[in-house]
């Protein structure tokens, strides 16, 4: 396991403190599942992006009517 120091506004650390003690956890179990919802979204936009990429790859037309010919 890695240990990191994250920097937070005063504000939102007390928001994210008391979100936590309202769902009965810590804050770097919600420090973590955040992370861990940001990758997933990250990894699906990549892959949205390639099966885009695949779709004007394999469509003259479509590439034509963006005007990326």
């Amino acid at each position: 396991m890695t240990t990191i120091t994250v920097q937070l506004p005063d504000e939102v650390h007390a928001q994210l403190t008391a979100a936590a003690a309202t769902e009965g956890v810590g804050v770097n179990a919600v420090v973590v599942s955040a992370v861990q919802d940001w990758l997933h979204a990250q990894a699906q936009r990549a892959n949205e992006r390639a099966r885009v990429q695949a779709a004007l790859a394999d469509d003259p037309h479509l590439r034509a009517l963006l005007g990326d010919e």
